[in-house]
């Protein structure tokens, strides 16, 4: 699917989960095949997010990033 996450745009997400915590918080993540160096240039922890898909918005704040680095 496509999508676009704080103005950039995603042209393949291969996955998104959905989590409920104990307490209640919801969890989103997404998964795109390769990296995208100007997304990873906007991320910071705790900053506001908004994640929006062809149908559905998602809004909320970024307490975790990750990045499958294959060496060459």
């Amino acid at each position: 699917m496509n999508g676009n996450f704080n103005g950039i745009r995603l042209r393949k997400i291969t996955s998104r989960k959905i989590t409920t915590t104990d307490r209640g918080t919801t969890l989103y993540s997404f998964h795109t095949p390769e990296r995208l160096p100007e997304l990873e240039a906007t991320l910071r922890l705790v900053a506001p997010a908004l994640l929006i898909l062809g149908n559905e918005t998602i809004e909320g704040k970024i307490v975790h990033y990750s990045a499958n680095v294959q060496a060459g």
